[in-house]
This record gives structure tokens, sequence and C-alpha cells, in this order.
């Protein structure tokens, strides 16, 4: 089977079964992103432990490429420091052309199924719409 199909296949996976989605209660910050030309619209939470990020959830609806790109999001940041964090944030800009600076040609491992995605410059937002949330919430902590 094609990388690619193996891609597809664990986005579709993320997408029915979305890691993290929930309420956001108890969270030290909460931002929200939206994407009109798509309905996507998305709440990310992050739950600190210390200096640590604890828990990101998400909540909200979208396409299957922003649920799927959220949940696969939830599950590599959690462990993190938020100035890790906001590394990949960047790096997850970079690497879908809308970022510069640092290259990002290898994504971690957890996010790679997301390359499948890179070759659709219009769903690229849908994408990244999950992270922006993220970096704002950052932003405010």
């Amino acid at each position: 089977m094609a990388a690619n199909s193996l891609y597809k296949d664990v986005l579709l996976g993320h997408f029915r079964n979305p890691r993290n989605k929930g309420e956001l209660d108890g969270a030290a910050v909460v931002r929200r992103g939206s994407n009109p030309r798509c309905g996507d619209d998305i709440e990310v939470g992050i739950f600190m432990a210390g200096s640590r990020i604890d828990l990101v959830r998400f909540r909200g609806r979208g396409c299957s490429v922003c649920i799927a790109s959220a949940s696969m999001m939830t599950e590599a940041v959690a462990g993190h420091t938020s100035d890790e964090t906001r590394h990949l944030c960047a790096q997850m800009h970079h690497w879908f052309g809308q970022g510069t600076g640092e290259d990002m040609t290898n994504p971690p491992p957890e996010l790679e199924a997301l390359s499948a995605v890179r070759e659709y410059p219009a769903r690229r937002r849908c994408v990244l719409l999950s992270w922006e949330a993220l970096a704002d919430a950052l932003a405010a902590l």
C-alpha cells in the first residue's frame, strides 16, 4: 500500500475518532479559530501542569482534514513545554508553506500523515486552523 494511502487512512481515523475532543472547562486559556470558506470553527484549550502542557483539547466542527489535524495536534504537543510547542507551531506553518524561517522537511512521525494534504493548497488552511488557535492560546499564557 502506498504511503499516501496509509496517510489518508490515518487522517480518516482521527476524523472518525478524534482524540482529546470535548469540553474545555478548567483550561488555562482557550482560543478560537474559524475558516468561513470551509465552515471550520474550532476552539482549543490548554491545560498546564507546571511549565509543561498537560493536555490540549478542542471542540467545534470542521471538515475531515481540520478535525484530523486538531486531533493529531493534541497528541503531538502533550507533555511539551510552551516554548517547544510554539516552535512546533512555527514549524507546521513553514511545512505548509505559510511560515518563514526554519525549514521543516521532515515532520515529527506523529504528524507525518498530514503530508497527504500538502499537495492541496486549498486544504492547507484546514490543517493549520487548530495550530493557529494553539499558537494564539500559547501567546496568552
